[in-house]
């Protein structure tokens, strides 16, 4: 007996109906988070957080952080009499009812949008303790992450996306500042090295990949490489066509080029909005640091990055 008629046998065919619909999407991100600021990038990046969590069905949480005390200055700490105290205790709650008033209007702002788009969401701030503790505990619960890049990025003050990377353990969606474009993942450029890195970077964005127009599967120097298989590139894009995706592959040879230049370049020639790479990462002493190749992708990204490992 089939599985279709199993079902069909116990549930009945509206069952069937359901619970096919349910599967199509069951690879679909549910919760996505987006870290929140007022600037210009920060409002569109929360557009496409939007847009994405409305073409997914799935919950969105929009996350402000509060800013630390770091806008008082290092002198304010030794004012000395009545006077001097008594004004860096007026500034430091001018600061906070600053901070409560932006708060709140991102609250608003947030809300509005998401209503307007018809989007399930919720809003949530981070306090000045501990924030970067609670951006991290914030993205172990997310299918998906957004920030920006550089700063504004909507991420705690000295925190950077490497650190939520590492330490939080969901996929990032880092959209650049200054970029313009229109909806991200329809062309789609995946940087495939056969590692297992870029391997679960491929499995988390499935979703983004399914739904693009184009993907193209970027091998460098396969030659080099074993873990390509004897044609490289063709065994991923045969298991991401039988998922439905629109995908071929590209071979190239770095010729001395770093790697990293050159998957950046394609990334401009074939016109991508978005690239897909697995971060390489490295032990030192206690800490986890990011490979050079990884790191030049995430500082100098012309596109939006889909990056997890």
């Amino acid at each position: 007996m089939t599985t279709q008629a199993y079902h069909e046998s116990f549930a009945g065919t509206g069952e069937v109906v359901r619970l096919a619909a349910r599967s199509a999407t069951a690879l679909h991100p549910k919760t996505v988070t987006v870290f929140l600021d007022g600037s210009a990038s920060g409002q569109r990046r929360t557009g496409q957080a939007a847009a994405l969590a409305r073409r997914w069905y799935a919950h969105l949480v929009g996350v402000h952080v509060m800013p630390g005390r770091t806008k008082l200055q290092p002198s304010h700490c030794y004012a000395v009499g009545h006077k001097a105290i008594d004004q860096v205790i007026g500034l430091a709650r001018r600061l906070r009812s600053d901070a409560d008033i932006d708060a709140a209007s991102a609250g608003e702002e947030f809300t509005a949008l998401c209503r307007q788009m018809e989007v399930d969401a919720e809003f949530r701030l981070i306090a000045e303790h501990m924030p970067a503790e609670e951006a991290i505990l914030n993205s172990r619960h997310s299918d998906l992450v957004v920030v920006g890049h550089p700063e504004p990025h909507g991420l705690p003050n000295g925190m950077a996306q490497e650190r939520l990377l590492l330490s939080g353990g969901a996929p990032l969606l880092v959209i650049p500042n200054d970029w313009q474009g229109g909806a991200i993942g329809r062309k789609v450029l995946i940087a495939w090295n056969g590692s297992r890195e870029a391997r679960r970077a491929v499995s988390d964005a499935i979703a983004l990949l399914v739904g693009a127009d184009s993907v193209i599967v970027l091998v460098i120097d396969a030659a080099e490489r074993r873990a390509h298989g004897e044609e490289p590139g063709a065994d991923l894009a045969a298991q991401l066509a039988r998922h439905g995706v629109h995908v071929g592959v590209l071979a190239k040879k770095s010729n001395g080029m770093p790697v990293a230049e050159l998957i950046l370049r394609t990334a401009a020639e074939i016109e991508a909005d978005l690239l897909v790479f697995g971060a390489y990462s490295h032990p030192r002493a206690r800490e986890l640091l990011l490979g050079d190749a990884t790191r030049t992708l995430l500082t100098r990204m012309p596109v939006p990055v889909f990056v997890s490992r």
